[in-house]
């Protein structure tokens, strides 16, 4: 079977069909996909590196909370009860609170307008009471 061919001189072009510059606005109208999809690429990726900056910065904040708790961690019951309260301390701010006569909960943030990084509750019995 033969495959008819299509072009200006073929009999099985259809009359009226005739479209001077059609190739041209084909051209035109794959440049413009061509620049929304290419902005829209560019804009996620300034967005995606944003956002690794974010968690990034996040991270090394959280890192140093920890140590910082790692540090508060060590105290004895004496200790936190004599810290309890909003203190700062190595630029955080810690906010511990007893809860009880073993139990300290102790909050670390940046700053005294933030909410806190990190939030724990520690226990330390009261050694120095009798039984």
């Amino acid at each position: 079977m033969a495959i008819p061919c299509l072009s200006l001189s073929s009999p099985f072009r259809r009359p009226g069909r005739n479209r001077p510059g059609a190739a041209l606005v084909d051209v035109l109208l794959a440049l413009v996909l061509l620049a929304v999809s290419g902005t829209a690429l560019i804009s996620l990726l300034g967005q995606t590196t944003h956002s690794l900056q974010h968690t990034q910065t996040t991270e090394h904040l959280l890192h140093a909370a920890s140590s910082e708790l790692a540090a508060l961690s060590l105290l004895s019951h004496d200790e936190l009860t004599t810290h309890a309260g909003r203190t700062s301390r190595h630029g955080w701010t810690i906010h511990i609170t007893p809860r009880g006569t073993s139990l300290f909960d102790i909050d670390i943030a940046t700053s005294d307008s933030t909410t806190a990084l990190i939030h724990t509750t520690l226990y330390r019995p009261d050694t120095t009471r009798e039984r």
